[in-house]
Parts: C-alpha cells; structure tokens; sequence
C-alpha cells in the first residue's frame, strides 16, 4: 500500500464506516449470497427469452477466479485490467478481484488500442481480461509493440483456441474457462485466504481505478475505495424503493461508474440483472426481460423518444398523440395541487388506454424508473415520460464522486434539474458557480499524481467538480449550467455557456448533434450534425440531388437548419445566440476520437478536426 500513502483518506469515509454495518463491496456481495442464495441474478439473452444464473452460481465462478488470481501470486492492491463488453463474466472479474484483494481497472471495450494500453500501463496492471476477438487483437498488437510491459496474464472470454500458451515476453494467454478451472483446482490452496482477504478488508482500502473519459489530455485513475461505492449503495437503494423483484435491464457499459453502482445497489437487495444484446435489439430485449428499472444516458431517452413521435402518424392520430401528452402534463399539474375533477379523471384514463399505455408497453411495460445521468437530459424529453406515466429520475455526478452527487427523487421530480443531494454528501457552491462536494463517495485523489489530486482539493476538504451550477431552495435541487472550463468567452468580454445552448438546440427533431463554437470571436456559431433520415427525406421533396457531402454544403439546407435553431434560440440573449452555422456530413464519434464512450463531446478534438470549417465560417462576410 506503500504507493498510496500520499493520498489520506478523508474524515467523511472514516465517520461513515464508524456507523455502517457493511463497509465493503464483498461484504455486500456475501451478505447478498446469504439472503438471496437461490434467486436469478445475471441473465442473458438467446434472442427468445433470457436465462438466469443463480446468487450462488455466480459465486462459485466468482471463487474461482479469485482462487485462480492468488494461485498466479496476485497480491493485494495489485491491478487486473479489464477490456470487456456487458456480459455475465464482467462481474466475476470485478468480484473476483476484489475477493482477492486486488484493484479492478475497467476499461471501455470501444477504446483504441492506445487508449487502451495507455490505462494498462498507467495502472501498472498485472492481469487483462478482454472478451470479443476485436479487444484480444488490439492486446495482441499493443503487446507485440512493447506498449504493454508488466502484464503477465491475458484471459479472453471468448472461446479462442490458445489455453495455457506464452505470448512474447512470456506472457501467459488464457481461455476464460479454462482460467476458471484451474481457480477451481486451486481452491483447497487458496479459499482460506481468499475468506481471510475479505475479512479484513476495510472501507478504505482500495477497489478500483476508475480512469476520466478524458474530454481534454490523458484520462486519470480515479483511486475509489470500498466505502466510495457502498456508502452510494445504501443511500440510493432507499431513495429509489430498490427490492428483490426489482429487474435491471444493463445497457450502458459496465465500465461506466453510472452503471457500476446501479449493479452495487440491485445485488444490494438481491435484484435481478439482464444484458442487452446491444442497441439493435434493445427494442427486443425491452420486451422480452420487461424490466423495472432502466439506467441509461440521455441520448438513449432522446432515440425512444424520437421513435415515438414519429410513430404517431400524422392527422387524426398525430393530434390524439398531442392532445394526450398535453392531457398528461395538466393532470400532473392539479394532482400536484390536490384539485383532479371526475371529468379529468375519466379523460386522462381514456388516454392511459390509447395512449400512455402503448408507450409503457414499447418499454416493456413495468418499468418503475428510468434512470439517467452522464450528460444533461432535454426537459421536453424529461416531461413525455412524465405526461405518459413514466418516471425519468435525473441525476448528477463524476468518475471521482462514485459518482452521484444529485438525485430527482421519485416524489419530487423537477425537470431541467439534477435533483436533490444524495444522504451524506455536503455541496457548497463556490464564488464562482462551482459545485464542490464532500463526503464518505468521494474518491482518494488520481494514481500516481499528488499534484493534480491537490488541485482539485481544496483546504475545507471539498472536491471541486469544475461544473457550474445553481441552487433552488424551494425545490431543494441543483442545476448544472455548464462545465467551467468551457465556458466561451466572445472577443467583446461576453462569457457564453454553450450546453444549455446546444441542449435547447438538440430539442430540434431536424438536430443530432451540435457544437457551439466562439471562443474569442465576435459572435457564436456552430458545427451542426442533422437527422439525416427526417433532412435526406426533405431533400428528396425539395428536389434537391446529391449525396450528404453535397447535400450539406446546399444553402437550402443550411437556411432550414437556422430557421430551427432561431425557433430554439428565442430564450437566450442576443450575444448567445448562433449566428451562423457548419453543416457537417457525418456524426461525431468515438471511433474519430471526437466524442467519448459516453458521448460527451471533446471540444478540442473537434475543434482540432474541424478546424478549417471553423475559420471559414468566421471569414464569411458580416
């Protein structure tokens, strides 16, 4: 534990660990195995139904690969890497692990093969777990390159023909079950100190390194202790009503600490958790699992919701659609206010039976909660679900606070806020706007660098998030304005935030993505991604001819885009709005490295790729 002496633990961990009766993410999982032993927990889909691994039986795989990574002589606080998808083994990795006294560092499985290596070596990890043939090629590669040095143990999930080979360097290749077998042989050697290991593990002792998306530089290694996360777990499971029936459907990445703690607290309370398939058949999937409990990103919720709308058809089913939402959102209104009359009543029933419950059935038809953090929601999607009897609880938090800081909660939901403080976090607003936190889920500062730790510390203790916000006493709820770092500041010394901007644009069905530009310029502008479908479908009626390289550039197009933006503009100040636009011809990516894997933008990134575009849209005349 020599490298991490420089990081003290808080205070706030100290005196909540004092209190609690579980402390440890193993002790959550054993005191889960003892109460619900024989319930279904992990389950995949075989494209009929999905099937469901038991409490016990993923400990017992849990077990040995705990028993397997002491067997290769892993010691405590020592790295295991792991570049996977969604799957029942990424659990066993990360319980494995930390049964066997090591940090778990999870990795996107959609990184480059230099982002990747960059965390391996970073993290100085010992073991990498990959899944698919695409993440164990880039191992391959990466290794075979002298990128990766200290690994000495590559495990692939999926079934490769290697078992038991050396690689260059003498590293060791795996096959998962193979890997599990030999755990299994190993456990007569090793289960007692697997159970000694979790006995005296300690809230403060280090689970995971949780690396930054990096939207600017290399990410960091968020250091996250046992009590980050559990501390979040017994504060969330009450705030959302979490029990045992509760069914999770898993789509975000695993390596996502958004979705990291909502399977904390649903093994917590002995919940269930089925695996998507992926987005192409999350429609499928929604039906088939029919989960209480959705965790996503905002753009997932925006996709749904687009769907929907255009579903409506048009004419006589296009008002019916209109008139129901409108419907939803006054009997919202005056149930608030105690004042629903029989004629409501009776009307707002009749649009549950046409239309509400159509919606609740597209997803699954039992879904409790939407949960959705990551990114800012739009608040007209936030109020469809409302209006159609669907709760999205909005959230808020980082990497480094394990993450939630806010929470909407399910009796007091106010859109276009993050909610309320989570139970134990202390948030002050600073001078300046920003959010600073403090309590028992904030993490122990960045691997291997003090400096940068300290710099986001400050001398009461609070972690400054570098988001900048607002707070409602009425309501009790935050806002977040935007990141501090990105604020815009225009040639005449007016400061411009461009997510709320690019938020209010977004709500344009003919709008994707957008980027507000202007930093030192006279005015703002933006780089804009349309909805191909709805724009390629308008062209064809303009008769206008060309493929999306051409079809950008028409003046056409570019003058029904600003007329949007305009109508989504009309709220803002007149040195805010966007003035002039780029029509790009294709999305910003992760593959480009222009959008992280939860599709936060990396300004500088398009800045850098778009450069030429940007220079020309300020040189048009004024």
């Amino acid at each position: 534990m020599s490298a991490f002496t420089d990081y003290p633990v808080s205070s706030a961990l100290l005196e909540w660990a004092e209190k609690a009766e579980i402390t440890t993410l193993t002790g959550v999982f054993k005191n889960s195995l003892e109460k619900f032993g024989e319930r279904p927990y992990l389950g995949d889909c075989d494209g009929k139904s999905f099937r469901f691994k038991t409490y016990n039986e993923v400990y017992a795989e849990i077990k040995n690969f705990a028993c397997a990574l002491l067997a290769l002589g892993l010691r405590r606080s020592e790295r295991v890497a792991n570049f996977s998808v969604n799957g029942l083994a990424w659990p066993v990795v990360d319980f494995g692990t930390m049964f066997a006294g090591g940090i778990h560092v999870p990795m996107y499985p959609t990184l480059s093969a230099e982002e990747m290596a960059y965390i391996v070596e970073d993290s100085e990890a010992q073991v990498l777990v990959a899944s698919h043939k695409e993440q164990i090629l880039k191992v391959l590669e990466c290794l075979r390159k002298g990128r990766i040095s200290k690994v000495k143990h590559i495990i692939a999930i999926e079934n490769f023909a290697f078992d038991g080979e050396y690689f260059e360097n003498r590293v060791r290749l795996w096959n998962w079950q193979k890997f599990l077998d030999f755990g299994a042989d190993s456990l007569k050697d090793h289960e007692a100190s697997m159970e000694e290991i979790c006995a005296s593990t300690k809230a403060e002792d280090l689970c995971s390194f949780v690396y930054t998306s990096g939207t600017t530089g290399n990410p960091k290694g968020a250091m996250l202790m046992h009590g980050n996360f559990v501390s979040q777990v017994v504060s969330l499971v009450d705030l959302v009503s979490l029990g045992k029936e509760d069914v999770e459907m898993s789509f975000l990445p695993l390596s996502h600490v958004f979705e990291r703690i909502c399977y904390y607290a649903l093994t917590y309370k002995g919940s269930s958790i089925g695996y998507t398939r992926g987005i192409r058949f999350l429609t499928a999937d929604l039906k088939l699992l029919k989960p209480t409990m959705v965790p996503s990103v905002p753009r997932l919720f925006e996709k749904i919701f687009a769907k929907l709308v255009a579903q409506s058809g048009g004419g006589l089913k296009d008002r019916l659609f209109n008139h129901a939402i409108n419907m939803g959102r006054r009997y919202r209104e005056e149930k608030k206010k105690g004042k629903v009359s029989l004629i409501m009543n009776w009307e707002h029933s009749l649009c549950d039976a046409l239309i509400y419950s159509k919606i609740r059935e597209a997803v699954g038809g039992r879904v409790r909660h939407f949960i959705s953090g990551g990114a800012p929601s739009r608040v007209d999607v936030l109020n469809f679900f409302l209006d159609a009897g669907l709760s999205i609880l909005e959230g808020y938090g980082l990497t480094e606070t394990s993450p939630v800081l806010c929470l909407n909660r399910p009796d007091n939901i106010n859109p276009g806020t993050v909610g309320e403080a989570t139970p134990g976090v202390d948030i002050k607003i600073a001078e300046d706007g920003e959010i600073c936190a403090k309590g028992p889920n904030i993490m122990r500062g960045y691997f291997k660098l003090p400096q940068a730790t300290a710099e986001v510390f400050d001398e009461d203790g609070y972690f400054h998030t570098g988001d900048i916000g607002e707070y409602d006493p009425e309501t009790k709820c935050y806002t977040i304005t935007d990141r501090k770092k990105e604020i815009l500041v225009l040639s005449n010394g007016k400061n411009v935030a461009p997510a709320p901007l690019e938020n209010a644009i977004k709500a344009s069905f003919w709008i994707e993505q957008v980027v507000v530009v202007g930093n030192n310029r006279s005015f703002v502008g933006a780089l804009i991604v349309p909805n191909f479908d709805k724009l390629e479908e308008w062209a064809k009626k303009e008769g206008l001819k060309g493929d999306r390289e051409v079809l950008v550039k028409d003046v056409k197009v570019e003058q029904l885009l600003l007329k949007e933006i305009k109508k989504c503009c009309e709220d803002f100040s007149d040195y805010e709005k966007v003035r002039r636009i780029v029509v790009l011809p294709r999305a910003l990516s992760a593959e480009e490295g222009e959008v992280t894997p939860t599709l936060k933008i990396k300004r500088r990134v398009v800045n850098s790729h778009f450069n030429e575009l940007i220079e020309e849209l300020y040189k048009r005349d004024n």
